[in-house]
């Protein structure tokens, strides 16, 4: 089943995922797609048309610290991983860690795994603790967090 999508027509989409995505996804993502494939909630996966976007905008914004909320099997946690720089850190959040089990071998063998922070929450309560941490006062992620929970 193909996901919900701007484009009206499954050629055109079919179309726009072999000639544009596919070819430019890297091995890693593509091995985690196929993985997230299997798992009975697949539908909540990001699509690599998305995962495509989001990659831009990562390096559009040159963006070297992150918060993802809603991890599942962690594809687009591993795009980003793979988008960051090395020094780069994502704050990863979800209730259910074994979802995100199914996805971290890819991620530990993609090499990106010391870019991740996992917390096993549910977002409100981790984003309140984020924002409670002295360390983070001043932070990119508190100005960030502030700004949209205010």
């Amino acid at each position: 089943m193909e996901p919900e999508s701007v484009l009206q027509t499954h050629d055109l989409y079919k179309y726009i995922l072999d000639t544009t995505v596919y070819p430019s996804e890297p091995e890693p993502l593509k091995e985690l797609r196929a993985v997230s494939a299997t798992h009975p909630n697949a539908m909540m996966s990001t699509g690599p048309d998305a995962g495509r976007m989001i990659q831009m905008l990562l390096k559009i914004a040159n963006a070297k610290k992150t918060i993802e909320v809603g991890v599942f099997t962690g594809y687009s946690l591993l795009l980003t991983a793979l988008a960051i720089p090395d020094d780069g850190k994502i704050v990863a959040i979800d209730m259910n860690r074994k979802a995100y089990e199914v996805g971290l071998p890819v991620i530990q063998k993609a090499g990106v795994e010391h870019k991740i922070e996992f917390i096993e929450s549910k977002a409100l309560s981790a984003l309140d603790k984020m924002l409670e941490n002295p360390d983070n006062e001043g932070s990119e992620w508190d100005r960030g967090l502030r700004q949209h929970t205010l």
